[in-house]
């Protein structure tokens, strides 16, 4: 399945059940788990040897956002590696949400998410989508990113990009121990699905 064709986002009912079908994209440098987080989020066994994603891997998963609701998340796990820059940007285009993911270990995963964001931006139209912010591999001692950090990079996105009124949260999490990895799935999942109700009601 080619990431340009998945539309936006979609609506179907059945039996009762409305099902929203949305795109997200995990994105964020090589080795910092977006693949393991998603597994986690999909309940597969964790691998811990690590294996670079070639282009972007693709997952289904359902969320109940309420009870007669179901947001079926399309999830682009996109490489991470330089070089493919120009193959991802493909993916980008029609995503509704976004997690962008950086190692707590590792300062210049965290220093990348600028590059990140300019590649995620560039290929939205509406330029307002959900987006959490995942520190990942908190089961790890030596962090070296700091609340300070976060809370001022999150901020400057905020007044960059006129993001004051839009979901962009944090989630410290680990792919390995499971913690918050379904709470910020869950969150964003709302999130996304409080957008799209908004924005259906503006019709």
């Amino acid at each position: 399945m080619d990431g340009q064709n998945v539309q936006e986002f979609y609506l179907s009912s059945e039996k009762g059940i409305q099902r929203i079908v949305a795109k997200l994209v995990l994105c964020g440098d090589w080795g910092v788990g977006k693949t393991s987080i998603r597994r986690s989020f999909m309940g597969e066994t964790f691998i811990q040897d690590h294996l670079s994603t070639l282009g972007a891997d693709f997952a289904v998963n359902r969320v109940n956002v309420k009870e007669d609701i179901v947001l079926e998340l399309q999830i682009w796990d996109l490489a991470g590696q330089p070089g493919f820059e120009n193959l991802r940007q493909r993916f980008f285009k029609g995503a509704a949400a976004a997690m962008m993911v950086f190692d707590l270990t590792r300062p210049e995963t965290f220093d990348n998410l600028d590059t990140w964001f300019e590649q995620l931006w560039r290929g939205q139209e509406t330029k307002e989508m959900p987006i959490a912010l995942l520190g990942n591999k908190n089961d790890l001692d030596s962090h070296k990113i700091d609340e300070a950090q976060l809370n001022e990079y999150i901020a400057k996105l905020r007044s960059d990009h006129g993001l004051e009124n839009s979901y962009l949260s944090y989630f410290s999490t680990s792919a390995l121990t499971g913690v918050n990895i379904e709470g910020c799935f869950n969150e964003i999942s709302t999130a996304l699905y409080q957008e799209l109700k908004d924005e259906a009601r503006s019709m």
